[in-house]
């Protein structure tokens, strides 16, 4: 059974994201994990009060996680629920991004799913760039699901694309029919023979999965990624993250995949890590 962590503090946005995962998983047997993460406002506490504080203090946050996710639980499993699905809820006192590490490494996760936004939050950036032992799937407010899933990978297939997380996710889908697009980040005429080999190789890995169809497309030099995926809103789009640098990992440059998500937040967005 494949397992998707889908993190969440109850807004609208985490919701529509749930939902449309559940949506895109609907003929998989899956187990979704709703986690929240939860804090202690102690802002304003020095030691002496936090050591004086009441149990109902403690206590609260608590609750009121525990509370919420049963109300999500409720909400999206009742009368309509799945049989295919299965459905469990965290409540961690931790930040997000440490709460998720957590769970990734005991549960073994699958698969992320993190609700989108027009502007990419500093959480979503820590995760892509924290947590790189699976796929991260970014489902914006207004995704939808169509009739024919439709997953468009971009590359310039400069290097050899890693295969591991591209495999996870197509195996969730082992029941549902999936159209690729390859989207070589090139013109034709400019690739060179090293791109062609590592483009070749990808190809032929994909077609191995037998529910999936491939396709390559070639980016044409008046066209951007952005026009791209204004013109294919009916497609999860997968971008990659590169290994982070000594400058990333201190601070100086972010990753480049974080300013590609940044000009299509209006796709659902899988983010594969190299």
């Amino acid at each position: 059974m494949k397992k998707i962590l889908i993190p969440t503090d109850f807004s609208q946005n985490s919701y529509q994201a749930i939902d449309y995962t559940m949506k895109l998983f609907k003929n998989e047997t899956c187990a979704f994990y709703f986690l929240n993460t939860y804090s202690y406002d102690s802002h304003g506490l020095n030691a002496i009060e936090m050591l004086q504080a009441e149990d109902d203090w403690f206590d609260k946050p608590k609750e009121e996680s525990l509370q919420h996710l049963g109300e999500l639980l409720e909400r999206f499993t009742g009368d309509n629920g799945n049989i295919k699905h299965s459905y469990h809820v965290i409540s961690e006192y931790a930040s997000l991004v440490e709460g998720i590490e957590k769970q990734v490494k005991e549960i073994g996760i699958d698969l992320i799913v993190l609700k989108g936004e027009i502007i990419v939050s500093k959480n979503v950036k820590k995760i892509i760039d924290q947590v790189r032992t699976c796929a991260i799937l970014i489902v914006p407010s207004a995704a939808s699901i169509h009739k024919k899933l439709n997953l468009t990978i971009t590359s310039t297939f400069k290097q050899a694309v890693r295969t591991l997380e591209v495999d996870a996710f197509l195996n969730i889908l082992s029941n549902t029919n999936c159209d690729i697009n390859i989207l070589v980040l090139d013109e034709e005429e400019s690739i060179t023979a090293e791109v062609k080999n590592n483009l070749k190789l990808f190809v032929n890995h994909l077609e191995k999965f037998p529910n999936s169809s491939v396709q390559v497309e070639y980016m044409k030099a008046s066209r951007s990624i952005k026009d791209y995926a204004i013109t294919h809103l009916n497609s999860i789009m997968c971008i990659t993250d590169k290994k982070p640098g000594l400058l990333r990992k201190i601070g100086l440059t972010q990753s480049k995949a974080i300013s590609v998500l940044e000009k299509i937040s209006k796709n659902p967005v899988l983010a594969i890590h190299q």
